[in-house]
């Protein structure tokens, strides 16, 4: 097998230049207007919904995209699905694929729920056999229990995508893609459809989605395409693309805010918050420049806008360069607050931070961190001053102060 032969065989998904346009039609009868004149483009103008986008998925590889709303996300995974066809450029899948894109798209509305976990599954590619194997197991994830011998038209619509999302999650596919399907059903579904979804990952499917909630991808994926009205924004490592999304939404909200109203303060707010029962209010720290080695001082204050389910706070520390450097966690310390605190502080003794500015991030989550209640980044920063030698070079350079001692 030649270089070339086994670099491609390492990609599960190869997206290749490509571009979608649609006709846009001003009335209704313009589109009958087009299919008799001669000169069709004067009944109708072109929308490209999709510019020139190319990136691959390594196999194995878990790829989330973001962006906002009429970026193109989900008319990109149409045409890698290959229910829509693109304008130019190429798309190449390797493996069986399973898509989550519109969860029961293939039901039976007639059809029990029973027959219809058949029915798609072997849409999916299973085969009876497999099927039969794993449907005690399908019908447990989903927790439709015994409606699973009603005609689905009776379910309600979460029951509904529920046992689609099941099936699809079940079908052990090489390559999954999925559009939104993680903000299925209640808190609780959503928790065990993320750990699932993990298994899956873990077994070494290659995984391209789609969703709006960066905490997800920052805790799932390998690395983030950020798509910006059709085209590729930006591609990398998830943290580094979902900070600049962030940063990039923050400050428009900010600017639209003080437009607005120019008299209202500025605060950052999370990219996406399933439940605003907790919220952060301010973040400080006791100063602004540390020596290496001193105790740095981080004071959260919150507010609570019911009776707190239990949850946890979190501490991100990023450098200049937006590099993580730290994370704290009161769950992480197996420290799961129950309580209402309006005031939380951190203390990190004899810190170990190199010299240089980092700017901290404060989220709450539930007590699984699985889910965000509130999430402010770089709500401030700290600067930690470096030391130099007698021969003026700096004592410390790189990511983190060590505690050494030399000997000969």
């Amino acid at each position: 097998m030649s270089y070339k032969d086994k670099a491609e065989s390492a990609i599960a998904i190869s997206v290749k230049n490509i571009s979608k346009a649609f006709d846009v039609y001003e009335k209704p009868y313009h589109r009958l207007m087009q299919f008799f004149s001669p000169r069709p483009q004067t009944w109708s103008r072109q929308f490209w919904a999709l510019h020139d986008v190319s990136f691959e998925v390594k196999k194995g590889e878990t790829v989330g995209i973001i962006g906002r709303n009429g970026a193109g996300k989900s008319t990109l995974l149409q045409i890698i699905t290959r229910t829509l066809s693109p304008t130019s450029g190429e798309i190449a899948v390797n493996g069986r694929v399973a898509a989550l894109l519109e969860l029961g798209a293939g039901f039976n509305m007639e059809f029990t729920g029973r027959e219809n976990v058949f029915m798609n599954g072997m849409l999916l590619g299973m085969s009876k056999e497999e099927l039969a194997d794993k449907y005690d197991e399908i019908v447990a994830f989903s927790g439709i229990g015994h409606f699973v011998d009603q005609p689905v038209k009776t379910y309600s619509s979460g029951m509904f995508a529920r046992l689609a999302f099941s099936v699809a999650v079940y079908s052990e596919p090489s390559v999954l893609i999925v559009d939104e399907a993680l903000s299925v059903g209640d808190s609780a579904f959503q928790e065990k459809s993320v750990t699932r979804m993990k298994e899956i990952r873990d077994s070494g499917t290659s995984i391209l989605f789609v969703t709006h909630s960066l905490p997800i991808v920052r805790n799932f994926c390998d690395r983030a395409v950020w798509l910006e009205k059709g085209s590729v924004k930006a591609v990398g490592e998830r943290l580094s693309i979902c900070e600049q999304y962030q940063i990039t939404v923050d400050e428009e909200v900010r600017r639209d805010k003080v437009s607005s109203n120019p008299s209202t303060r500025s605060e950052k707010k999370p990219d996406c918050v399933l439940d605003k029962k907790i919220q952060v209010v301010k973040v400080a720290t006791d100063q602004v420049r540390y020596p290496m080695g001193g105790d740095i001082g981080i004071e959260i204050s919150l507010q609570f806008m019911t009776e707190p389910p239990p949850y946890g706070v979190g501490v991100l520390i990023h450098d200049v360069r937006g590099n993580l450097v730290a994370v704290l966690n009161t769950l992480r310390d197996d420290l799961v607050l129950t309580e209402r605190h309006d005031m939380v502080s951190l203390e990190i003794r004899n810190n170990h931070f190199s010299p240089g500015e980092y700017a901290i991030t404060v989220a709450i989550s539930d007590a699984d961190a699985m889910f965000p209640y509130d999430r402010v980044d770089h709500v401030c920063q700290f600067f930690v001053a470096g030391e130099y030698s007698q021969r003026g070079l700096p004592t410390v350079e790189g990511y983190v102060r060590c505690v050494h001692e030399w000997s000969y």
